[in-house]
């Protein structure tokens, strides 16, 4: 029993510190206004011949780029946690059973932070986010889905390949280094 709580544990705990850094950036001291206008001076002190409106467009877009980013990574993360707890029943690299639950969590948690920011006094949760935010967790999916075939395509060469050197090994003749009969 020890044994199930420390897999468990191992497999879903880097989500669930991604799910409480994505909540804790969602409040008022991260979020908003705060990082807003920390970009801005970044950009405006590098890059003075933007004008306002350039970098108002600029934030905008680098901070849709984050949420994208972030639900990217925590899809990968989710998957993960389902891939190494083993919870599904399945032990294949990629099934659309994972895939499913993945981006269900993912979407169900970017709703529950649009309606956390909604009680935030400088924020407010909106739809065009979650989407956004499904964006990310279906890149975060595809990104997952490349692993694995890449992943899987290694395992299947790699017992190929040791079966062609035991092969070649085997029946070569006992001068090259073979087997001797014998032996």
């Amino acid at each position: 029993m020890k044994r199930f709580f420390y897999v468990q544990t191992k497999a879903w705990l880097p989500a669930v510190i991604w799910c409480a850094l994505i909540f804790w950036c969602s409040t008022d001291d991260v979020g908003g206004k705060a990082t807003s206008l920390r970009v801005m001076t970044f950009l405006h002190e590098n890059f003075p011949t933007l004008s306002w409106e350039q970098l108002a467009k600029t934030i905008f877009y680098l901070r849709k780029a984050c949420h994208v980013t972030e639900y990217g990574i925590l899809a990968a993360l989710v998957f993960f946690g389902f891939l190494h707890s083993c919870l599904v029943g399945l032990r294949r690299f990629w099934s659309s059973r994972m895939a499913i639950l993945t981006f269900l969590i993912c979407v169900g948690y970017a709703v529950s932070d649009e309606i956390h920011q909604s009680f935030s006094v400088e924020r407010h949760g909106t739809y065009e986010d979650v989407m956004i935010d499904a964006f990310g967790v279906l890149l975060g999916l595809t990104g997952m889905w490349v692993w694995s075939y890449f992943k899987r395509g290694t395992l299947r060469k790699k017992p190929k390949a040791a079966a062609e050197l035991l092969y070649s090994q085997a029946f070569q003749s006992p001068s090259a280094g073979g087997f001797k009969a014998g032996s």
